[in-house]
């Protein structure tokens, strides 16, 4: 792999917005909100601009490095680096961070301390932006910790219901994972004697018991972050409790960054380690995938809907990536950029309705196709793309997966897990139903122009991934790890 000289990068994509961030509070407090929240889309939106300019790189098999001394004694340095496997990760925190915050800049309107909220905001972004871009384990940690703090402030604060309990249950249960993470890295380090990806890959073929309960460890604080039942109790109330563009963030990029362990870590450098635990994450998988599928089933707060299906989604990417093939890996990863941009787009769309009706229960609503016809057709893009309808981008993602479950002989587990995209159609078709047809009961309108712009870029992007989808997977073909 060639690596780039281009210097400051990827400490570009991370410092940016997190040094930018107290600048963001200063101006809100000083001079406006209304010039906080530009500040703020301004500063992510940078972030496109850097990767605009490492595309030619990456897209030809390289990567941008930054790379600095930190703790010698620990052989540790504080390196970055934006590679075909990290690239599509940051693509989507990018994109999603900067719709999500043009979208808050009339869904949050009215709300307090709005200087406060962007500048977490910011915070929130650098700290997933970090934990992509972190070459060894303990910086990956770091940034894995400093994404939850921001995102239990955005939830406490401006979090509908009970947002107290609830940002707790979430910072306490994310936190647990986050410890049973840390005593896998520590376990590796002290087996290895670094935690440098370099150093991990070296244990690739390797499946001693000790690199197997340093997996398990991992994988356990892997699958809270996913929220992979049994772990994924904080996530349908903090998903759903939290502000519509702050879901968005949360179900559309932070759960990629489990996602991005998974591939990371589990897959691409212990590989032999965590294929000894198989079929165990297999059967959590589809567990997760039907679980959360029928949670979905019978919910009517339209908020809830969506969460439960990202529990349901994050079963798909977990069994993609345990069937240890280089198909299920690179439709998993391409997963984490389709089931991103859709989810997104789902929390934004049922922001807008919330919005514009007061209202979240699909039972208490109906008819909506008539007076709100662009968020209408949001919804049923993002739902149909996350329930594998072609030839939006969800088909394709889903469509690996489950070739690879088949090219590597799980084939019953696989049939079972194609059986559940109808249960993925059913939960969307009965919440699209009540929602938008049917007799008209509330005299609403669209959502004003920012909201709007919002939700139609992501169905954009959608379509057009799903129909011109050959330059983004073939960076993640590039990122297949080649013990698959």
């Amino acid at each position: 792999m060639v690596e780039s000289s281009i210097p400051g990068i990827t400490l570009a994509l991370i410092g940016i917005p997190l040094l930018m961030s107290p600048i963001a509070f200063l101006i809100g407090r000083l001079v406006s909100p209304r010039l906080s929240a530009l500040f703020a889309n301004g500063t992510v939106g940078s972030q496109l601009i850097l990767l605009a300019v490492s595309w030619p790189r990456i897209s030809s098999g390289g990567a941008v490095t930054d790379s600095f001394p930190w703790i010698p004694e620990l052989g540790l340095t504080f390196s970055f680096k934006l590679d075909q496997l990290s690239y599509p990760f940051v693509l989507v925190t990018s994109i999603i961070g900067l719709v999500a915050g043009v979208y808050s800049l009339r869904y949050m309107r009215g709300h307090q301390r709005l200087e406060v909220y962007y500048s977490l905001y910011m915070m929130f972004v650098s700290g997933i932006t970090g934990v992509f871009l972190a070459t060894n384990l303990f910086i990956f940690y770091i940034f894995w910790e400093l994404m939850l703090i921001p995102s239990y402030f955005l939830l406490l604060i401006w979090g509908t219901g009970d947002a107290r309990v609830i940002s707790f249950k979430y910072f306490a249960l994310t936190h647990v994972g986050a410890l049973s993470l840390l005593a896998g890295i520590i376990w590796l380090n002290a087996l290895l004697g670094s935690v440098s990806y370099d150093v991990l890959l070296t244990a690739s073929g390797q499946s001693r018991p000790e690199l197997v309960l340093a997996a398990g460890l991992i994988f356990i604080g892997v699958a809270v972050k996913m929220a992979v039942v049994p772990f994924h109790s904080w996530l349908p109330d903090a998903y759903a409790e939290a502000p519509s563009p702050i879901s968005a963030v949360m179900g559309g990029v932070m759960v990629n960054t489990g996602i991005y362990a998974f591939a990371r870590i589990l897959v691409g450098s212990l590989s032999d380690a965590f294929a000894v635990i198989l079929p165990i994450p297999i059967i959590l998988g589809l567990i997760a995938i039907y679980w959360g599928g029928a949670m979905a089933l019978v919910q009517t707060d339209i908020k809830r809907v969506i969460a439960y299906s990202s529990v349901s989604q994050m079963g798909y990417v977990v069994f993609g990536f345990s069937v240890l093939h280089a198909l299920g890996f690179s439709g998993a990863v391409f997963h984490a950029v389709t089931h991103g941009l859709a989810k997104a787009m789902l929390f934004l769309a049922a922001g807008s309705i919330i919005y514009s009706t007061k209202e979240r229960d699909v039972n208490r609503l109906g008819g909506l196709t008539r007076s709100m016809p662009i968020t209408s057709i949001t919804f049923l893009v993002g739902a149909l793309s996350i329930a594998g309808t072609p030839p939006l981008a969800g088909f394709f993602s889903e469509w690996l997966m489950f070739s690879g479950g088949f090219a590597s002989g799980y084939t019953l587990y696989t049939i079972v897990a194609v059986a559940a995209t109808a249960l993925t159609l059913s939960y969307f078709l009965r919440a699209f139903t009540r929602a938008f047809l049917g007799s008209q009961r509330l005299s609403v309108s669209e959502p004003p122009v920012e909201m709007t712009v919002s939700t139609v870029t992501l169905v954009l992007l959608v379509i057009l991934i799903g129909v011109l989808n050959s330059p983004v997977l073939s960076v993640i073909n590039g990122a297949v790890p080649p013990n698959l």
